[in-house]
């Protein structure tokens, strides 16, 4: 009986990371900016959240006006008992899906990216 190792291929994993970077389109680092003054009251209208500040900061930074922004809705990732990370999905008006803002536990941007159709802003060079 033959009873070599062979390596064990993953193509369930192979997969999904495929699945996942071609779902998503513009990942970029975020750049923050000074946000439109009322700009968190405004999210806080549409979404009462501890990140709205981070989350208006990296609209600005993305170039994408408060005036465009039509709704914000928050989706939690818990590790076991604690949020470990808030993902605030914007639907914007002059375009389908959403950007979204991935923040850690303590509201620290780690990227902005579009989904669903949606586009981010082109950045200007400099």
């Amino acid at each position: 009986m033959d009873v070599r190792r062979r390596p064990i291929k993953r193509p369930c994993a192979t997969l999904a990371l495929a699945l996942l970077a071609g779902g998503c389109t513009g990942f970029q680092p975020v750049r923050l900016a000074t946000a439109e003054p009322g700009a968190v009251a405004a999210l806080n209208r549409l979404s009462p959240a501890g990140c709205n500040g981070t989350v208006a900061a990296a609209l600005a930074g993305a170039g994408i006006p408060l005036s465009d922004v039509r709704g914000l809705v928050y989706g939690l990732t818990y590790g076991f008992e604690y949020v470990v990370r808030y993902d605030a999905w914007v639907a914007l008006n002059s375009q389908p899906g959403a950007v979204v803002v991935t923040m850690d536990e303590f509201c620290q941007p780690i990227q902005i990216y579009a989904r669903g159709g949606a586009r981010l802003p082109e950045r200007k060079a400099g």
